[in-house]
């Protein structure tokens, strides 16, 4: 089966706009609306499609290499890492400039918290998410779930080598166990990581129930009627706040992410317009990028603040915001920097991820085995 599952890549732009507005906080706006309050469970979506996607890409494949695998999920997620990585050192170099000659106080003082020295090293080697001894929100916070899917893309290269004929077991126990040690409250795990191998574990089992079922074809408006379900579902559960939501929201996105992967409803066919599929190819860059570009717009209404006096960055309930003067205002400037963000997503989307992609299948060159006859030429 080689196909494209257009309507899911739809929802990777969609989740990740949602998560951007979700770290936005403009007064009296959008932001604050509980459907975008409630978004941040949506990078459980990201996991469980990265988990679809790649057992639809590997999960078959019988000459599978642990090197080639490998080299192709880092040159895929680490060349941008490391780019926004380096960003946010710069800007917290900045933050330390503005800190000694311009008396500007920020969140924290530079590097300290979740900018600390210490915590460089844990995101170079993208282990941020996976102790307690490290802070997962360090420097570009959205890094987070980076961190935790890198790792697990071994474990799943070794469910594909080693568990040939039972993947599907494999798989199932994986998610189950991690759903089952969330639900105890386990500390065998940090509950992120549980999280991911739940989600990600989650939808490569989907993933094979798609394609044991994918033969069957659904009515248009039956397709149509389950699709406006599955997304009035998902609106609710995201916007409001219940006791096992955590537990209940992975499973709608798996319902979600099965039945949209058939592409049967009015629903997928609208989600194949080229505004979201443009998004959902540029969801890795708006997620990785945002947070930089948000940083920045912050410090600019500190800024401001400072120089007015104006009231444009206040702290409400120990979250900054920015009010830059009404509703109107707030959600145009919300428009605005959504904009910035998509286009500078456009960018890194050529000049890193596309070139990252591009080193992965650039030819490594041989191994010359030197001999005496070898070193005498």
């Amino acid at each position: 089966m080689n196909r494209r599952f257009e309507a899911l890549d739809a929802f990777r732009g969609i989740c990740a706009i949602s998560v951007v507005i979700f770290h936005m906080h403009f007064v009296n706006s959008i932001t604050e609306l509980d459907f975008f309050r409630g978004s941040a469970v949506f990078v459980e979506f990201f996991f469980i499609l990265s988990g679809f996607v790649l057992a639809h890409g590997y999960g078959d494949k019988k000459d599978l290499n642990f090197r080639s695998f490998m080299k192709a999920r880092f040159f895929r997620i680490y060349p941008l890492h490391i780019f926004m990585l380096t960003v946010f050192i710069i800007l917290e170099l900045g933050k330390l400039f503005a800190y000694k000659f311009g008396d500007i106080s920020f969140n924290n003082p530079p590097f300290t918290n979740d900018t600390s020295i210490n915590e460089i090293v844990p995101n170079l080697l993208l282990i941020h998410s996976w102790t307690s001894f490290t802070d997962p929100l360090s420097f570009n916070y959205p890094s987070w779930s980076i961190s935790i899917e890198f790792y697990i893309y071994a474990l799943l290269f070794t469910t594909i080598a080693f568990f040939k004929t039972s993947k599907t077991i494999v798989w199932f126990c994986i998610s189950a166990i991690a759903f089952s040690l969330i639900f105890l409250k386990s500390d065998l795990l940090v509950e992120s990581v549980l999280k991911g191998l739940s989600c990600f574990f989650g939808g490569t089992v989907i993933y094979l129930l798609f394609k044991k079922i994918s033969y069957f074809r659904f009515p248009l408006t039956l397709a149509t009627l389950i699709e406006v379900l599955l997304i009035i579902l998902i609106i609710f559960v995201v916007s409001v706040n219940f006791k096992y939501k955590s537990l209940i929201a992975p499973f709608l996105f798996l319902l979600t992410v099965l039945f949209f992967a058939f592409e049967a409803g009015l629903i997928s066919k609208l989600l194949k317009i080229k505004i979201f599929q443009t998004t959902g190819k540029l969801s890795y860059s708006i997620y990785m990028t945002h947070a930089a570009i948000l940083f920045i717009f912050n410090s600019i209404g500190i800024v401001l603040q400072k120089i007015t006096g104006e009231s444009i960055a206040p702290i409400i309930n120990s979250q900054r915001y920015l009010d830059f003067g009404g509703q109107l205002i707030n959600n145009t400037l919300i428009l605005i920097t959504l904009s910035i963000i998509i286009y500078t997503s456009k960018i890194t989307y050529n000049k890193i991820e596309l070139k990252g992609l591009a080193l992965n299948k650039k030819p490594e060159k041989p191994f010359i085995k030197l001999t005496g006859s070898t070193l005498r030429k």
